[in-house]
C-alpha cells in the first residue's frame, strides 16, 4: 500500500480534497451534498460500492443514498442498521473510523449490498455531533489504509456542519414562508362570506405553494351526530363530492374526528385505513400522501380539513401537517358563521314549514267525513273535552285516521292559535328519539355544534301528537313522564330545566295494557296520558261513510291529476261496502287513488278497481265482477289468440302486486312478506310489469 500512497499521491487527494470543500460550500440541497460526498470518497478509495446512512432520531440507521462505481453492484435496496450493530452501528455511537482487511474472517461484518471483501466505516459529522456513517466497500481485500481515514475524515466531518447548517437554513426558510402563506390565507379567508369560496382560495393558495392536488372540508352532520360528510372541496366534481360520507371513527377522515388527532399518512394506496370513498381517480406512479387535520368549535370536534399531494420525504410530510394544523385554526371562525346561519336557516326553513302545514290542515281538513253514528259520538267527545288541558289517548288500528283526530282536538281548542307538532315515535331510531323530542345544548356530543330545539320546545303554547306512543322504548318514558307531570325538559347536554306549556294528545294501534303486563310500557305513564280515551272504528264498522269518501277521495285525486270524473258506478261502490279493508281509510285512499289514474272514462268502474276487493264477499259478486272483467278484456281480443293464459294471469299478477304495494306503503320488504315470495322475485315481477 506504500506506493499506492507516495508523496505525489497524497498531494493529488489533498488537492482533491481542497476542490471539495470549495465545491461542498456552494451546495445548498442535502441530497446535492450527499452525492457529492459520497462521490468523492468512492472515487479516492476506489471503492465498489458506498453508501450514506443517517441517524433516524431513533434506534436505526436509514440508508439516505448509495453508489454503485460498476453496474455489478446491486444497490437499489436502502436497508437499516441497528445503532450500535456491526462496524457501522457502533462508528455511529463513539465517532471513530473503522476498517476490517477481509470481512470474511471477521463476524462485525454485516453485508447490505452483497458481499464484499474490505470495509471502510467513517463518521458523518464532527466529533460529539456524527448524523450518521458513511460505509464504503470493496471486493478487494486490504484496500483501505489509515491514510484513508485521515484525508476523508475531514470530509466527513464538514459534510455533516454543512448539513446543519442547510437544515437551519432550510428550517428558517420554510418559516418566513409559512409566514408569508398564512398571512396571505388570513386576508383572503377575510374577504369572502361564502364558505365554498372561502375554502376554495385556501386551497388554491396551498395548491400554489404546496402543489396540493385535493382538498376536502368534512363536516360531521347536524341531523345525525355520527355521520360526516363533505361540504366544501378543491379539484373534486359534485359527484365525488355526494360519496364522500364517513362515519365517526371510519376511516382516516372518521379516525382523525373519534381522536381528535391530525393523521398524515405516506401513501394512500398501502394505508389500510384510506377508503377512497370518493372514489377519486389518481395516478398510480408516484405515492400520495394523505394528511387531515380536526378543528374544533367551541372545544368540540366538528369536522375535519383534508388533502392530499405527491409524497416527498417524512420531513416534508411532517411540516406540512403542521401547516395543516394552523391553516385550520385560520378557517374556524368562517366555519362558525357558517354553521350558526346554517342552523338558523334550517330552523327557519322547519318552522316555515310547520306553519304552512298547520295552515293547510287548519283550512283545508278542518271538518271530518263522515255520518256513521260511531264516528259522530266520537266528535262530540271530542267537541266536549277539547277546550281541557287534559291529555288525550286515541286508541285504534293503523290507517283510521287517528292524527286527523288528534288535529281535530287542536282545532276545537283554546290553544288552536298555537302550534300542532307531531312526532312518530315508531321511525325515529331510539339513539335520536330523545334529543328530537327534548332537543340539545351546544356540545352534548360530538357533532352538536349548535343548540338544537325539540318537539317539546316547537309545541309550547299548543299541542304536542305522540303517534306510534307504544313503540317508545322504556328509558325514555320515564323522562316523558317527568315532563307532563312537572311540565318542563331538561334538553340533552343541559343543566338547566326549561318550562313548558303543552298538551299531550297520544295515539297507538297497539294493545298498551298489554305491553303493560309484558313490562313494555309503564304502567304510570299510561294512566298519565290516557285521561281521555278516544276510540277509533275501523272502516269495515262504518260502511255507511264510505260513499263520502270515496266521493271526497275521488275529487281529490281527480283535480291533483286534471281528469274529469263524474263519480263512481254503484256496482264499484257495492263492492267497495262489501270489502273488509284491513287497511282502514289510507287502504280507501289508496285504492281511490289508483282507479283514477287507470281510469279512461268519466266513472269509476268495478273494473278499475283491485280484483283483491272482491276477497271475502259472496261468490256471486265475484263471479259477477271477474265474469264483466273478462267480457270486456274478451272484446278487445283479435281473433286468433293464442296468448290469453299469459296476458289474462299477468294481469292479474301485476294488479296483485301493484295492490299489496300499496297496502304496505310502498314498502317492497314488508310486501313481499304479506305476498309470501322472495324479495328478490318481487323484484324480478315488479321489473317485468314495469312497476314503479
Amino acid at each position: 500500500m506504500s506506493d499506492n500512497h507516495s508523496s505525489d499521491e497524497l498531494v493529488r487527494r489533498y488537492r482533491a480534497v481542497h476542490y471539495l470543500f470549495s465545491s461542498m460550500n456552494s451546495v445548498k440541497d442535502p441530497n446535492e451534498l450527499f452525492q457529492l460526498v459520497l462521490s468523492h470518497c468512492v472515487a479516492q478509495t476506489s471503492s465498489d460500492y458506498g453508501a450514506i446512512l443517517l441517524w433516524d432520531g431513533d434506534e436505526t440507521l436509514e440508508t439516505r443514498l448509495v453508489h454503485p462505481a460498476h453496474p455489478k453492484s446491486e444497490a437499489t435496496e436502502k436497508p437499516r442498521i441497528r445503532v450500535g450493530e456491526g462496524l457501522a452501528g457502533r462508528t455511529f455511537l463513539d465517532g471513530v473510523p473503522r476498517s476490517l482487511d477481509n470481512t470474511a474472517h471477521d463476524p462485525e461484518y454485516i453485508p447490505i449490498a452483497g458481499s464484499y471483501s474490505s470495509i471502510l466505516v467513517l463518521p458523518f459529522g464532527a466529533p460529539g455531533k456524527v448524523r450518521g456513517v458513511i460505509r464504503l466497500e470493496s471486493s478487494k481485500t486490504g484496500n483501505y489504509s489509515e491514510h484513508d481515514s485521515q484525508i476523508l475524515l475531514p470530509v466527513t466531518a464538514l459534510a455533516g456542519q454543512l448539513l446543519s447548517q442547510i437544515e437551519i437554513k432550510t428550517s428558517l426558510e420554510w418559516t418566513i414562508r409559512q409566514k408569508d402563506i398564512l398571512i396571505d390565507i388570513s386576508r383572503n379567508v377575510a374577504k369572502h362570506f361564502d364558505l365554498n369560496e372561502v375554502f376554495g382560495t385556501v386551497m388554491h393558495r396551498l395548491a400554489e405553494s404546496f402543489n396540493i392536488m385535493r382538498g376536502m372540508l368534512v363536516l360531521l352532520d347536524s341531523d345525525n351526530p355520527n355521520a360526516l360528510s363533505v361540504r366544501a372541496a378543491y379539484n373534486l366534481t359534485d359527484e365525488e363530492m355526494s360519496r364522500g360520507i364517513y362515519t365517526v371513527g371510519e376511516g382516516v377522515i372518521g379516525k382523525v374526528v373519534e381522536s381528535g388527532e391530525a393523521i398524515s399518512i405516506r401513501d394512500i394506496y398501502t394505508d389500510k385505513n384510506f377508503l377512497n370513498r370518493m372514489k377519486v381517480k389518481r395516478r398510480k406512479d408516484v405515492p400520495i400522501s394523505f394528511i387531515a387535520v380536526p378543528f374544533r368549535v367551541d372545544g368540540q370536534v366538528a369536522g375535519v380539513i383534508a388533502v392530499e399531494k405527491a409524497f416527498e420525504s417524512d420531513d416534508v410530510l411532517k411540516d406540512e401537517k403542521d401547516l395543516m394544523i394552523l391553516v385550520s385554526t385560520l378557517l374556524i371562525t368562517k366555519i362558525k358563521v357558517f354553521q350558526s346561519v346554517t342552523g338558523e336557516h334550517e330552523r327557519l326553513i322547519e318552522e316555515n314549514s310547520t306553519l304552512k302545514q298547520e295552515l293547510k290542515k287548519r283550512y283545508e281538513d278542518s271538518s271530518i267525513i263522515c255520518k256513521n253514528r260511531k264516528m259522530l259520538e266520537l266528535l262530540d267527545l271530542v267537541h266536549l273535552v277539547a277546550d281541557s288541558n287534559s291529555s288525550v289517548m286515541i286508541l285504534g288500528e293503523s290507517g283510521t285516521g287517528k292524527e286527523l283526530i288528534a288535529r281535530e282536538v287542536h282545532r276545537e281548542s283554546n290553544r288552536s292559535e298555537g302550534p300542532f307538532i307531531s312526532i312518530n315515535c315508531a321511525a325515529i331510531p331510539d339513539s335520536l328519539l330523545e334529543s328530537e323530542l327534548f332537543g340539545y345544548k351546544k356540545g352534548a356530543f360530538t357533532g352538536a355544534t349548535q343548540d338544537k330545539r325539540g318537539k317539546f320546545q316547537m309545541a309550547n303554547g299548543g299541542t304536542l301528537f305522540l303517534d306510534e306512543i307504544g313503540d317508545m322504548p322504556m328509558q325514555l318514558q320515564a323522562k316523558l313522564l317527568r315532563a307532563i307531570q312537572e311540565r318542563e325538559i331538561e334538553p340533552v347536554g343541559s343543566e338547566r330545566k326549561e318550562k313548558i306549556d303543552i298538551r299531550i294528545v297520544a295515539a297507538t294501534n297497539r294493545d298498551l295494557p298489554k305491553l303493560i303486563k309484558e313490562g313494555k310500557f309503564r304502567e304510570d305513564l299510561y294512566y298519565r296520558l290516557n285521561v281521555v280515551e278516544l276510540q277509533m272504528p275501523p272502516l269495515r264498522d262504518r260502511a255507511d261513510d264510505i260513499p263520502f269518501l270515496t266521493t271526497y277521495f275521488l275529487e281529490k285525486f281527480a283535480k291533483a291529476n286534471g281528469r274529469s270524473i263524474e263519480g263512481i258506478n254503484p256496482t264499484a261502490l257495492r263492492v267497495l261496502q262489501n270489502y273488509r279493508w284491513p287497511g282502514n281509510v289510507r287502504e280507501l285512499e289508496n285504492i281511490i287513488e289508483r282507479a283514477v289514474l287507470v281510469c279512461r272514462g268519466n266513472q269509476i268502474e268495478a273494473s278499475h278497481l283491485p280484483l283483491t276487493l272482491s276477497e271475502g264477499q259472496d261468490g256471486c259478486a265475484d263471479n259477477q265482477f271477474i265474469s264483466r272483467w273478462i267480457t270486456n278484456f274478451f272484446r278487445k281480443l283479435p281473433t286468433n289468440g293464442g296468448f290469453v293464459w299469459d296476458e289474462v294471469i299477468g294481469t292479474v299478477e301485476k294488479e296483485l302486486i301493484q295492490q299489496s304495494l300499496l297496502r304496505n306503503n310502498r314498502n317492497k320488504v314488508r310486501t313481499a312478506l304479506f305476498l309470501g315470495i322472495n324479495r328478490n322475485t318481487l323484484h324480478a315481477k315488479m321489473d317485468r310489469y314495469g312497476i314503479d
